[in-house]
């Protein structure tokens, strides 16, 4: 596959080992989910931390089999995907899916086939699905959360955009999620995810992933009821929870059409670090550079690695 070569081969031009293949499975979790589960193997056996990667809205495990599973494997990481309930690879007999069951299958997932607790990265919903993961007690060795949905939801950054933006501007972004018109709209997911830089044969296939794993769609009332800050020091704005909180990440990007720079503060601020931004869209680990984002996150990974609290 042509995503995969490029990453091995810039994998291999940083002096690093390439992994075995990545493994396609599914896994029967206690929650009552069959998960698609996605696995990359460094080359060596290895005792640091793995990695569980976590997607966000109209996507599946497979956006981070494109590059990052095979570029984080050649730095002897052990990697790990899982497509949340409700998408193509993690069919369910339902309209709508819930955060909390999300968060229970991510939890059921990582105490029933994960060795050790991982350092997990969570994208855009999932980096908002690892937050209430966190909220709840769940095992992990760091939190990376990449142009994350913020603590307190969609709805302010709504409310900036129509402040902001010209009104047929935010309806584009309202169709293209409330109306899933992002899923079919070749131009329109090219404008909210992507830049011009982006082949349209790698677009065309996006979109029909999109399309396969947008007919579920999530339980906004319930996401909005138990929102993480909800569970925020009023002062500080940081979660109630910090003190056992693991290390954490918290990534932006400067050309990102669906969270704003208040976003990513927001969230910086919830887990106490400073955000890091990067000139990318919101995809970051699909987008043309992706390279910059998959590297801030590996060099972040390693810091983690030394941290005392890790020890």
């Amino acid at each position: 596959m042509r995503r995969a070569t490029l990453a091995l081969t810039l994998a291999s031009a940083s002096g690093l080992v390439a992994p075995p293949a990545l493994e396609r499975l599914t896994a029967p979790l206690a929650t009552g989910l069959r998960v698609e589960w996605l696995r990359q193997q460094p080359a060596e056996p290895t005792s640091t931390p793995p990695v569980l990667f976590v997607h966000g809205t109209f996507h599946g495990a497979w956006c981070w089999a494109e590059h990052w599973m095979p570029y984080f494997a050649a730095a002897q990481i052990d990697c790990h995907a899982v497509s949340l309930r409700g998408t193509e690879g993690s069919p369910i007999d339902s309209a709508k899916v819930k955060t909390s069951e999300h968060v229970a299958d991510l939890r059921a997932f990582v105490d029933e086939f994960l060795s050790a607790p991982p350092v997990i990265v969570g994208h855009s919903y999932g980096g908002a699905f690892l937050l209430k993961y966190l909220e709840a007690g769940g095992a992990a060795a760091g939190a990376a959360l990449l142009c994350s949905v913020p603590p307190s939801g969609n709805g302010p950054m709504t409310g900036r955009y129509l402040r902001r933006m010209q009104l047929s501007e935010t309806w584009r972004i309202t169709r293209g999620f409330a109306l899933k018109a992002a899923a079919t709209d070749a131009d329109l997911a090219r404008e909210l995810f992507f830049d011009d830089k982006l082949p349209d044969a790698d677009l065309t296939r996006y979109l029909r992933n999109f399309a396969a794993d947008s007919t579920c769609s999530l339980d906004l009332g319930e996401f909005v009821s138990s929102l993480p800050s909800k569970r925020a020091d009023g002062a500080s704005g940081r979660a109630e929870w910090l003190p056992r909180a693991p290390p954490a990440l918290v990534l932006g990007a400067a050309r990102d059409a669906i969270v704003d720079a208040e976003g990513v503060a927001e969230t910086a601020r919830f887990l106490g670090v400073e955000p890091r931004v990067l000139d990318l869209p919101h995809d970051v680990m699909l987008a043309d550079g992706w390279e910059a984002a998959a590297d801030e996150v590996l060099g972040w990974y390693r810091k983690v690695l030394s941290a005392p609290k890790l020890g």
